[in-house]
């Protein structure tokens, strides 16, 4: 929303924003606009696997899966990349993304979800899977595709599989720790922002690894703490900070609204 230079509610707030490039850009534009002065922190990196064979065998099979579930947009867009590359006019299975950012990257590549959650986590999908199939068992049998980063929760695939599914989680890419230049390093240390912003456990995980434990605690401890989502949230409870703020929705729209309203 635009604000008048009287309004904006994060002006004279410095923001250390750490998350993946891509986030990076909307993340900044929005703290902006409201009055916020942003530290980009690019912590980890989103690349594409060289072994893309298991991809491949999913894709070949895909006629036989009832369900695809795509937990990220970087998901999407690298199976949707490989499936344009090798079968572009296969028929997709029924698609359920979780959350409308995910959902948006699949309108990109002309799919529109079946299912999008209420809740934008892992819990939130098996609750809208089970009111769909009218319970869990109800999707005994069923064969369930999941491609995801190689490194993921494993709550939803094995919550699915104790219900009887057939799942088959691929990975189509990684995340890794940024290389980030030792002076940058220096800087972000010698910073002290009134405000860290996390996207996802491995950026908080990644921003203590790089900055080394004793000043990542620190800096943790002596900031508020955002962070998109309650699974977030739980990574930094486990370095001894509470999370500040925690957004209704694991959107990145809803997280800056509730920054806002923190400090306004």
């Amino acid at each position: 929303m635009p604000y008048s230079n009287s309004q904006k509610p994060l002006r004279n707030r410095t923001i250390l924003v750490a998350c993946s490039a891509a986030k990076i850009v909307e993340l900044t534009a929005r703290l902006q606009e409201a009055g916020g002065e942003v530290i980009p922190f690019p912590v980890i990196e989103v690349q594409e696997l060289e072994d893309k064979r298991p991809l491949d065998q999913a894709l070949d099979s895909l006629h036989e899966y009832s369900w695809v579930i795509f937990t990220s947009g970087h998901g999407v867009r690298y199976f949707m990349r490989r499936l344009n590359d090798r079968k572009p006019d296969r028929p997709m299975p029924k698609i359920c993304a979780i959350g409308p950012a995910t959902a948006r990257a699949l309108a990109e590549f002309g799919h529109r979800a079946a299912l999008i959650p209420e809740q934008f986590i892992a819990e939130g999908v098996l609750e809208a899977l089970a009111q769909r199939s009218g319970g869990l068992p109800g999707l005994a049998g069923q064969r369930i595709l999941i491609p995801r980063a190689r490194e993921g929760r494993e709550l939803l695939p094995d919550a699915l599989s104790a219900a009887g599914a057939r799942v088959d989680v691929v990975p189509c890419y990684r995340t890794v720790q940024a290389e980030i230049d030792e002076n940058r390093i220096r800087q972000i240390r010698d910073t002290r922002p009134d405000l860290i912003v996390f996207t996802s456990s491995s950026t908080v995980r990644n921003m203590v690894d790089i900055l080394g434990q004793e000043d990542g605690k620190k800096k943790l401890l002596e900031s508020v703490v955002a962070v998109l989502g309650p699974v977030t949230g739980r990574t930094v409870e486990s370095f001894g900070k509470r999370a500040d703020i925690i957004p209704r929705e694991n959107t990145i729209v809803s997280l800056v609204e509730e920054i806002c309203a923190y400090y306004g």
